[in-house]
């Protein structure tokens, strides 16, 4: 699902020169406020490399996160630090928030905590009789109300395959 923004930075007088992009979200991390796109198309050659995406642009355009791989239309601009996304016209929804807005019942998969370093954010989980490590990020705790988390906690999660692997996408709150 995606929903379009009626008038983009481009269209407003006085503004910085923006290139339009239209890519995928490489990763973003709520918890650091940023993530990056990789362009696939963009209206000038001279944007290479990934542009980053900033958390306040999320929310501009009403949103708090952005799955990775998520179909993203943007308006970029080149900055002292690189090329950085001005306005979102165009992203695919979250789809743990769309299949929750659609009542979708999901299949949990319990798991135990491996381990999870706070400062840093994240974790690993594994499956009862497999030594495979799926990583979880503190935002998904956080939102299920785990606040502290111990290794050997059991956690009901929903898990998805991702460009990284597998990862956790959802836990089941308290």
């Amino acid at each position: 699902m995606t929903r379009a923004v009626a008038k983009s930075e481009s269209d407003m007088p006085g503004a910085e020169p923006v290139v339009r992009v239209i890519g995928r979200v490489k990763w973003f991390d709520s918890a650091k406020g940023y993530g990056f796109i990789v362009a696939e198309s963009t209206s000038d050659a001279s944007l290479t490399g990934d542009v980053m995406l900033h958390i306040s642009c999320l929310r501009d355009y009403g949103e708090t996160y952005a799955d990775e791989d998520a179909r993203i239309i943007c308006d970029a601009v080149h900055r002292g630090r690189g090329w950085q996304t001005a306005h979102i016209i165009e992203m695919e929804r979250p789809r743990a928030v769309v299949a929750r807005e659609k009542g979708v019942e999901f299949d949990y998969t319990t798991v135990t905590l491996k381990w999870f370093n706070r400062t840093r954010g994240y974790g690993f989980v594994h499956r009862d009789g497999l030594d495979v490590d799926i990583f979880v990020h503190a935002v998904h705790l956080k939102k299920a109300g785990y606040e502290d988390v111990e290794p050997g906690t059991r956690l009901d999660v929903v898990i998805e395959n991702g460009g990284k692997g597998e990862h956790v996408t959802l836990v089941k709150p308290r």
